[in-house]
């Protein structure tokens, strides 16, 4: 009876925690505005980002870059994520394939289209983000160069 128990406790144990692991993946929905400048967020292209606040809300911005000029002014976060874009697609990113943006690779200025500006994109992976910069052009960065005199943010930013 004790080994009973024990399955069904260890069973709800790994359902709440697949169910917690899946609420922190942050979602883009249709007709969701940009947090920094208003525009429908899915109707353009390029890797995008999520910020989660202390209380769980979340931004959600148009582009990466978008969301690195908001991370230069950003009090307390609970997380941030952009879309991986050595993962998913330009055109219509997935957000299954986000990941911390703090601790992401960025190749500013490349020759992909991106909306308000020069395209920022994220990579999980170094050696990704350096192929994609021998392709496309751009300057390869870390997070912690992504200040707001390097990627031109602007007041609305």
């Amino acid at each position: 009876m004790v080994g009973l128990w024990l399955r069904a406790g260890l069973t709800a144990a790994v359902i709440l925690a697949a169910g917690a692991a899946a609420a922190q993946t942050p979602v883009i929905h249709t007709g969701e505005r940009c947090a920094s400048c208003g525009m429908e967020i899915l109707r353009y292209p390029g890797p995008k980002g999520v910020i989660v606040m202390p209380d769980g809300t979340q931004k959600a911005f148009c582009s990466a870059r978008a969301l690195a000029c908001e991370l230069t002014k950003a009090g307390d976060v609970k997380g941030t994520y952009v879309h991986d874009a050595g993962k998913t697609g330009w055109t219509h990113p997935d957000d299954a394939a986000m990941i911390d943006a703090r601790s992401a690779w960025y190749v500013y200025g490349s020759e992909m289209k991106a909306v308000m500006g020069p395209s920022l994109a994220p990579f999980a992976d170094k050696a990704a983000a350096e192929k994609f910069q021998a392709e496309k052009g751009g300057k390869l960065l870390s997070a912690e160069e992504l200040t707001a005199q390097v990627l031109g943010c602007r007041a609305h930013n």
